[in-house]
């Protein structure tokens, strides 16, 4: 199976062409491609992070970040230019929006656009660069050819069942794990006598050996 951080990147790698052949470059070398990817996957770990980070300071309860968690990470990792401070926009009377809207106008610019034309390669129709992709290489509207991949939906057949066993699922399995653990074991099960304590005497445990230690030559010389 492809490592994660392989599969990562590679899904990111074509985005990276794209925006630097809509920029106007048309050759990289691979090792200056690869560095880019790497750069922007960082990024977006970071604003991941810092997302995650002011949607618990902000007491966020849904699992969704809200768009002010969502704009104050932008702002930290520096995607919105700064705004003035919180006691000058109260003085004025008036929220800084500049950073949110040039960031809205160079989202939906030219240059987004070329970079959208670019990565759809002529397919209008498909929402992003995956849906254009899967179109062109799959012959059938109902792109079966990408069922169970992580390009495409996950089987529909249910659990999976495991042969070869008394379990029908692994779900059953480590439910029954569970009732065995719960048990109390026959060799715990010991004779208790009047004051809670145990009656049998205390063993070396070496009597269970019985007569064997008896039959064996042991040369200690």
């Amino acid at each position: 199976m492809t490592p994660p951080h392989t599969l990562f990147h590679s899904l990111l790698r074509p985005a990276i062409l794209q925006i630097l052949r809509a920029t106007g470059y048309h050759s990289a070398k691979t090792s200056v491609l690869d560095s880019l990817t790497d750069l922007a996957a960082r990024y977006f770990l970071h604003l991941c992070q810092l997302t995650a980070l002011y949607a618990a300071h902000n007491g966020t309860t849904t699992a969704t970040p809200t768009i002010v968690d969502v704009r104050m990470a932008l702002q930290r990792a520096g995607a919105l230019l700064p705004e003035r401070a919180e006691q000058e926009q109260s003085f004025l009377d008036v929220e800084d929006m500049r950073g949110v809207e040039e960031f809205i106008a160079w989202a939906g610019g030219m240059v987004n656009r070329e970079i959208k034309r670019v990565a759809l390669d002529g397919n209008d129709e498909a929402g992003d660069y995956l849906d254009a992709l899967k179109q062109k290489h799959s012959k059938n509207e109902e792109d079966t050819k990408f069922v169970g991949t992580v390009l495409g939906k996950c089987n529909e057949h249910g659990e999976v069942q495991v042969e070869g066993g008394e379990f029908p699922s692994i779900f059953n399995w480590e439910e029954q794990l569970k009732l065995r653990a719960q048990r109390p074991r026959a060799s715990e099960d010991v004779e208790m006598n009047g004051d809670g304590e145990d009656s049998r005497p205390q063993s070396s445990g070496l009597s269970s050996l019985g007569d064997i230690g008896e039959e064996l030559d042991m040369d200690l010389s």
